[in-house]
């Protein structure tokens, strides 16, 4: 009969991700190679081999992630240990070939071409070395650090959090998915011991796969808000209306960007060049555009004389008089017209057929 472990044992013990224990001893004991597992291979009975041989046979992909993550449980377990072990270079260096790519195994053994990036960050080697790495890694935008965390397992999540001072911390941890906040706390709220061997490896990952990477150029940055901007404005104005009112109290520095993006159709006239009203017309086919007009006709009419008055006679007369014979639609079918419109402009202007832009304000004198 089995027991429930308590919650602290829990946290400690449980397995790096779906991975049960008895596939963690066996991946372990795989990735020491063949040579470096037959003598334990041949110190075990019958059925333990059968265990690791179906144990393996149940795994059918590990990324890179989980391959360091049941590595750093081994070593934490390893250091609570009282046995001790011998090691050569050769199976050590076989051992690190199986869990690291190339660029860390560059960073550990050197030899060959080194790896195409910039040495911007020392090796951390000493106290001294981690505490610049860490420092580094503090100065990033908090926007690029969670992004880069979004993609790493809760508990070196917490590994990395320890490193860095409390209120960039909790600012860190809140632009986290909520899922992801609740298991990275259960994380520090018991967390393991500390060890240089865990440190160094997650300090040694940290570098290569963020601080070694350039940020991301701020026009880039801008671009996303902006398309952001586009996405809020297909949404119905109160909603839109209250997501900005968080932006703006959350994010003040976001909102200009976001707003440069976001239009409504009221603000086709000052947005849309006159001489781009024709190119519309062409892109669009007429029946919708018939619709199109109907709604603006009645809920934006300033609009429709905009686009009457900037198409060829011959075509406005023609859409006055199909117009005045049409039935507008209700509310709610105009509203999904001209969602519809408002997309089908979006995707112009990201084809370069059209271009949508908010006049800059004009400076007092």
């Amino acid at each position: 009969m089995s027991t429930a472990p308590n919650s602290a044992d829990s946290a400690a013990t449980k397995p790096p991700l779906n991975v049960s224990p008895s596939q963690r001893a066996a991946v372990v004991v795989a990735m020491l190679g063949e040579d470096a597992a037959k003598p334990i291979i041949d110190r075990l009975d019958d059925q333990a081999i059968v265990n690791i041989a179906s144990s393996l046979e149940s795994i059918s992909y590990l990324a890179r992630e989980q391959l360091i993550e049941i590595v750093i449980d081994f070593l934490r377990h390893l250091r609570q240990s009282n046995g001790s072990m011998r090691s050569s270079p050769e199976s050590v260096k076989e051992f690190m070939t199986n869990v690291l790519d190339e660029p860390r195994l560059h960073v550990i053994y050197g030899g060959g071409e080194p790896p195409p990036l910039e040495e911007q960050v020392p090796e951390p080697e000493n106290k001294e070395d981690y505490s610049r790495l860490w420092e580094k890694f503090a100065a990033r935008e908090p926007a690029q650090i969670v992004k880069y965390l979004s993609g790493l397992t809760p508990n070196i999540i917490g590994l990395i959090l320890r490193n860095v001072d409390a209120t960039l911390c909790a600012e860190l941890i809140c632009g986290l998915d909520e899922t992801l906040q609740n298991s990275v706390l259960g994380e520090m709220v018991n967390p393991p011991p500390p060890s240089y061997e865990i440190d160094s490896v997650v300090a040694r990952m940290v570098r290569m796969e963020f601080l070694l990477v350039p940020e991301d150029d701020e026009d880039d940055a801008d671009a996303h808000l902006q398309t952001l901007g586009e996405m809020l404005s297909l949404m119905p104005n109160e909603r839109r209306a209250s997501l900005m009112d968080y932006v703006s109290k959350s994010h003040a520095g976001k909102v200009d960007p976001i707003q440069k993006g976001m239009f409504e159709i009221s603000d086709i006239p000052v947005m849309l060049n006159r001489n781009q009203v024709p190119v519309l017309f062409k892109e669009i086919d007429q029946a919708t555009m018939l619709e199109v007009m109907s709604c603006l006709q009645r809920d934006y009419e300033e609009v429709c004389k905009y686009f009457l008055s900037n198409i060829s006679n011959r075509m406005a007369d023609s859409m006055k008089d199909e117009l005045e014979q049409m039935k507008a639609p209700n509310a709610e079918a105009a509203e999904e017209i001209l969602k519809n419109f408002l997309m089908k402009m979006m995707s112009f202007k990201k084809d370069g057929i059209i271009t949508l832009e908010r006049p800059e304000p004009e400076e007092e004198e």
